[in-house]
């Protein structure tokens, strides 16, 4: 297969470039395949290019102007194989290869594989995503947001997003108290929505910490915002972690995003995958990995007494690891990429 991937603006340190890594270099061990990897951006960190296998060829703009980024796509549909697969995660890049298609009679294949809740942004506009001829879905929130968008379902394929097998995680210190994780980019107001968060901690009222991993533009106006809500002495900041779960020292009790939206949260499976449960905001799609009592609970987004409530409920709740772990079976990578691969070939085979 020839496969030419096309990510829009990444900074190098997300989900999706942790499932680009994997996709890409699983995709890539594969002789018969030749795969590439367009960038819309050089990221600000490199190290995950670095872990992507030498065979596959990366491509980045040396000009980040928007004219300039236009002349750069056209230019790699131009020069592309006229039978080339395109799996685009970025829904004006699919548009723009449409109309390319359309004047230059290329056979090539326009795929979809959209990282990010279709709905509650407004960063793009969806409508491009039906140019597309096929597409790639996260989630089954996803899927069906495709569907409301007049998308054929026979058209869109649920392939979920891989996890690795882990050990399950034990603490190599106990402090007595219990621990809640945080892991993400540091957005108050934003799509991680951490204002909720914060104001669901201040009602808390048993001993706990709050560990948050990660930066982002808004850390000094949620440092500000916790120690308004007298919350500074439970939340400790780490900073961005290359690898979160190597840099843990205390067991956490659960997981937790407050998130207006999300696509498929990647650090939900890696918790999960490490005997973890997760506690989530009822965001699209949250219910793909979240089963309530199994491996975590839910609670109504906006709803910051339930959100305190259920931090309670899961500090308390005695969850078997090991079946924490099992509940995510169709994501590891063996039924991954097992799937991907038939999916592809399908595509492809069209």
């Amino acid at each position: 297969m020839h496969l030419t991937f096309i990510a829009n603006k990444i900074t190098g340190r997300g989900g999706t470039e942790t499932v680009l890594v994997k996709v890409l270099n699983n995709l890539a061990q594969d002789s018969n395949n030749e795969v590439s990897l367009v960038l819309s951006n050089l990221t600000p960190n490199r190290e995950w290019l670095r872990q992507l296998d030498r065979s596959i060829k990366i491509t980045y703009p040396h000009n980040s102007s928007r004219v300039s980024r236009l002349f750069y796509f056209t230019r790699i549909f131009l020069n592309g194989p006229r039978n080339e697969t395109y799996i685009i995660l970025s829904p004006n890049i699919i548009k723009l290869y449409a109309k390319l298609r359309k004047i230059t009679h290329k056979k090539c294949k326009i795929v979809s594989w959209f990282h990010f809740s279709i709905a509650n942004q407004k960063v793009y506009d969806p409508e491009n995503m039906v140019y597309a001829d096929y597409h790639l879905a996260i989630s089954s929130a996803i899927k069906n947001q495709m569907v409301d968008l007049g998308i054929a379902p026979q058209k869109i394929f649920l392939v979920l997003n891989p996890a690795e097998h882990h050990q399950i995680f034990e603490s190599t210190k106990n402090d007595g108290i219990k621990h809640l994780l945080y892991v993400g980019r540091i957005q108050n107001n934003g799509q991680k929505n951490l204002k909720e968060l914060f104001n669901a901690v201040s009602l808390v009222d048993f001993p706990m910490i709050l560990d948050v991993y990660g930066s982002g533009k808004d850390e000094q106006e949620c440092q500000q915002l916790c120690y308004k809500l007298g919350i500074d002495k439970k939340v400790v900041w780490h900073g961005w972690a290359e690898n979160v779960w190597n840099e843990l020292v205390y067991r956490p009790f659960a997981t937790i995003l407050t998130s207006k939206f999300e696509g498929l949260p990647m650090v939900f499976l890696e918790s999960i995958s490490r005997g973890i449960p997760c506690l989530a905001a009822n965001f699209d799609g949250y219910d793909d990995v979240i089963i309530d009592g199994v491996n975590g609970m839910h609670y109504q987004l906006g709803n910051i007494q339930e959100c305190a409530q259920k931090i309670h409920e899961i500090a308390e709740t005695g969850y078997d690891a090991k079946r924490v772990q099992e509940s995510i079976a169709k994501f590891y990578e063996e039924k991954y990429f097992s799937h991907l691969k038939e999916v592809l070939q399908k595509i492809t085979s069209y």
